[in-house]
C-alpha cells in the first residue's frame, strides 16, 4: 500500500493543542455599513462557519469589532504569539473594548489570562495581551490511494479522508454536525476510505433570467437545485441553507406540505457571491419571489409610530390597567411583536434592520411634533400610525422629503399625498374582487340571488351583471320560505347562490336550507364575509364550496412565523402580530431587493407573505394602495383554499 500524505487540519477557536499558536484563521475588522453578507461574499465562504466562530454576531455587526475568518483550504495562516504586553485594567474597561484597542479578539485574551473564563474584568487586574506574528504556509494535498480514487462516487456521498472530522467535513458542506449525523443515522467514528451521506447540491442556471452572459463566463448562480435525502427534516434544512422556514417556502411552495425524500428543491448557492446577479429587472406578472432578487445588504431602518399612549403611565394607572382601557396600546404592541419577528428574520438573511419607535398618543399633534423635532431622512420608511387621521398628518410632513409613509392597518385616502402606502386593501376591491370571478365563470350556471331591503344597491349591481339571475326577497313579514329556497335550485345545472344581504337570518337561513340539498344537488354559495361572528358550521361551508374575498387568510399556527413567535413571547400571535410580520418583512425585502419602496412598487409586482398579500399600484397625481386580496373557498375537507 502506499504511502499517504496526510491533510493538516486544524480546528478553528477552541481546538489548540499549544496556547501559543493559532492556526486556520485570520482576523477581519468590521468596518462602517458592512453586512454579513458582504463579509462573506469577500472571502469566500459560508455565513454557518462565520457565525460558528463568531456567536456574537447573531445579534447584529458591531463597527470595529474583530472577527475571525477560516482560511482558504489551501492555505493555512499560523498566528504564533512572539510576546506579551501587560496592560492594567481601568474603572469602565470591557473585553471588547481592550480587545478593540489591541486589534485581537476577546478569545485571544481568554486564552492567555485563563481566570477570565470564570470570572468578569475588574478594576486594577493586570492580563496579558498576546501580540502575534502571522505566517502563511501551503498546505500539502495529495490523494489516496489510487484503488479508492478510481472508484467512481455517486452524488450525495463523500468519502472520508485521514485526519477528516465530523466537524470538518459538516462545515464543507455548510451544514452542522447534527445534521451530518442526521444523514448518517449508523455513523459513530470515522475512518479513511469510508464513505458517508452528505448534501447533494448541482449547480444551475436559473429559468426565466433576463441576465445576459458572454461566451467563457463564469456563472455562479444564487440559487442552486438541491434533492431532499431521507430523514432530512424541517430544521435540518434550515441549518443546512442558513434561511428560515419562511424563506424556505416562499423558494419551494410545495414543501408547505412536508419534505419528501427525492424531492428537487431550490436553496441559496453557499458559493455566491453578494452582489453578482440580480435577475428581477421588470415588473412581474404574478408572485414575485423577492428573495430571489435581493441585492442591498444595506442596514435598513425604519420609523414605527404607534399608539402606545405612555404618557397615561403614572401613579394611579399600571401596565395592566393601561392595556385593559387602551385596546389601540393593546393592538399596537401585537402589531409591533410581529414586526420584532421579521426584524430577525432579516437578520438570519444577512439584512441588518433597526426600528426607532415614537408614541403617538394616538394625537395628530403629537405626530407633528415628533416629526419636526427628529431628522426622519435616514429612514428607508415609516410604519404607521396605525390611526387614519394620524397617518395623514405623518405623509402630509413628510411629503417634500419623498419618505414613504406606510398605513398598515386603516384605510386611508391616498389621493392626499404621493408619499402615502395604504398597505389594507380598499372594501371595494374586496367587492370587485368576487365579481371579477364570478362574471368570469358564470357561463351555463343557475343564480340565485338572495336579497334583502338593507343592501338594494347590491342587489341591483348583481342584477346589472346576471340580468336573468332568479331573485329570492323577503314577504310583506319580511321573510323567506324553505320551499322558496328549494324551488330555485335547478337539477340539471351548476347552482350558483349569491348571498347579497346583510340580514343575519337570511344567511344562516339560506346555508341552512341549501347546505341539507348538497348531496343532491351541485350547489356553490358566494358572500363578501367568512361570518365567523355568526359561528357557523363549517361543514355546512364547506359542502357549499363556500367562497367569499379576503384581505388576508388564517395561516393557522403550524409555520415558521408562528413557531418563531411562540418560542419568543410564550403565546401564539394574533392576527394583528401575523399583520405587523407581513407589512415589516415585505417592506424590508422589497427595499433590500430593489433599493427603496417606491422602485419596489413599480418593479416587483405582487408578494405574498404569511397571511397577506401585497401589491402596490399609484394612483395618478397621489399614493399607493394595495389592490391584492384573496378569494377563499370553504372544502369538503374543512381546509380553506386559495381561488385564482
Amino acid at each position: 500500500m502506499k504511502n499517504i500524505i496526510l491533510i493538516v487540519f486544524v480546528f478553528f477557536a477552541f481546538a489548540k493543542a499549544n496556547a501559543t499558536t493559532l492556526q486556520n484563521y485570520k482576523q477581519h475588522v468590521v468596518q462602517k455599513g458592512e453586512t454579513v453578507f458582504s463579509i462573506v461574499g469577500k472571502y469566500k465562504i459560508n455565513a454557518t462557519e462565520l457565525t460558528q466562530l463568531n456567536p456574537d454576531i447573531k445579534s447584529g455587526l458591531k463597527e470595529g469589532s474583530i472577527l475571525l475568518i477560516p482560511t482558504s483550504s489551501k492555505v493555512l495562516t499560523q498566528r504564533k504569539i512572539v510576546e506579551y504586553k501587560k496592560h492594567k485594567v481601568r474603572r469602565k474597561e470591557t473585553l471588547y473594548g481592550i480587545a478593540k484597542k489591541y486589534e485581537v479578539t476577546e478569545l485571544d485574551i481568554k486564552e492567555a489570562n485563563k481566570e477570565l473564563y470564570s470570572q468578569g474584568l475588574r478594576k486594577g487586574d493586570r492580563i496579558q495581551i498576546p501580540v502575534f506574528e502571522e505566517i502563511e504556509m501551503p498546505v500539502a494535498v495529495q490523494p489516496v490511494e489510487e484503488a479508492v480514487v478510481d472508484q467512481v462516487l455517486s452524488d450525495g456521498e463523500y468519502r472520508v479522508l485521514p485526519k477528516d472530522t465530523k466537524f470538518g467535513i459538516a462545515t464543507k458542506y455548510g451544514i452542522k454536525v447534527p445534521v451530518l449525523e442526521e444523514l448518517n443515522p449508523d455513523l459513530k467514528d470515522l475512518h479513511p476510505g469510508m464513505i458517508i451521506n452528505v448534501p447533494i447540491v448541482k449547480q444551475v442556471v436559473e429559468e426565466n433570467s433576463n441576465t445576459n452572459f458572454n461566451a467563457g463566463d463564469s456563472i455562479i448562480k444564487k440559487f442552486v437545485n438541491y434533492e431532499v435525502p431521507a430523514k432530512m427534516t424541517m430544521y435540518s434544512l434550515e441549518n443546512l441553507t442558513g434561511i428560515s422556514e419562511d424563506s424556505l417556502i416562499v423558494l419551494n411552495p410545495q414543501i408547505k406540505e412536508g419534505l419528501k425524500l427525492g424531492m428537487n428543491i431550490r436553496i441559496p448557492n453557499p458559493n455566491f457571491s453578494v452582489g453578482q446577479l440580480n435577475v428581477m429587472n421588470s415588473k412581474v406578472t404574478g408572485f414575485a419571489n423577492l428573495l430571489d432578487s435581493i441585492s442591498n445588504y444595506n442596514p435598513q431602518r425604519f420609523a414605527v409610530m404607534l399608539p402606545l399612549s405612555l404618557n397615561k403611565l403614572g401613579d394611579d394607572t399600571s401596565d395592566d390597567e393601561l392595556l385593559r382601557k387602551e385596546s389601540a396600546t393593546r393592538i399596537a404592541l401585537d402589531f409591533y411583536s410581529g414586526m420584532t419577528i421579521a426584524r430577525d428574520s432579516a437578520q438570519s438573511l444577512g439584512i441588518m434592520v433597526s426600528f426607532d419607535v415614537f408614541d403617538t398618543q394616538k394625537s395628530s399633534s403629537k405626530v407633528n411634533s415628533i416629526i419636526k423635532s427628529n431628522d426622519f431622512n435616514g429612514y428607508a420608511a415609516v410604519v404607521g400610525p396605525l390611526l387614519a387621521k394620524n397617518v395623514v398628518e405623518a405623509a402630509k410632513e413628510l411629503k417634500s422629503d419623498g419618505i414613504p409613509v406606510v398605513s398598515p392597518l386603516t384605510n386611508t385616502d391616498v389621493r392626499l399625498y404621493k408619499n402615502l402606502f395604504q398597505a389594507r386593501p380598499d372594501q371595494d376591491l374586496l367587492k370587485q374582487k368576487l365579481m371579477n370571478y364570478l362574471v368570469a365563470n358564470a357561463e351555463g350556471k343557475n343564480i340565485i340571488l338572495v336579497t334583502d331591503a338593507k343592501k338594494p344597491e347590491l342587489k341591483n349591481e348583481y342584477l346589472a351583471l346576471f340580468p336573468n339571475a332568479k331573485e329570492l326577497k323577503p314577504n310583506k313579514d319580511n321573510y323567506i320560505y324553505k320551499q322558496t329556497y328549494v324551488n330555485a335550485l335547478d337539477s340539471e345545472k351548476e347552482n350558483w347562490i349569491i348571498l347579497a344581504v346583510d340580514n343575519e337570518g337570511f344567511i344562516t337561513d339560506a346555508i341552512s336550507h341549501y347546505s341539507a340539498k348538497a348531496k343532491s344537488h351541485n350547489i356553490s354559495m358566494f358572500g363578501y364575509e367568512n361570518y365567523d361572528e355568526f359561528d357557523l358550521p363549517h361543514m355546512r361551508l364547506g359542502s357549499l364550496k363556500y367562497t367569499y374575498p379576503s384581505i388576508n387568510r388564517d395561516a393557522g399556527s403550524d409555520n415558521s412565523f408562528a413557531k418563531r413567535y411562540y418560542s419568543k413571547y410564550k403565546i401564539s400571535p394574533n392576527a394583528y402580530a401575523t399583520r405587523g410580520f407581513d407589512v415589516a418583512m415585505d417592506l424590508i425585502l422589497r427595499n433590500a431587493s430593489a433599493g427603496n419602496l417606491y422602485d419596489s412598487a413599480m418593479n416587483n409586482g405582487s408578494t405574498s407573505q404569511v397571511e397577506n398579500k401585497f401589491n402596490y399600484s399609484k394612483k395618478f397625481m397621489a399614493g399607493y394602495y394595495n389592490e391584492s386580496v384573496y378569494l377563499l373557498q370553504y372544502q369538503e375537507d374543512l381546509t380553506i383554499k386559495e381561488l385564482d
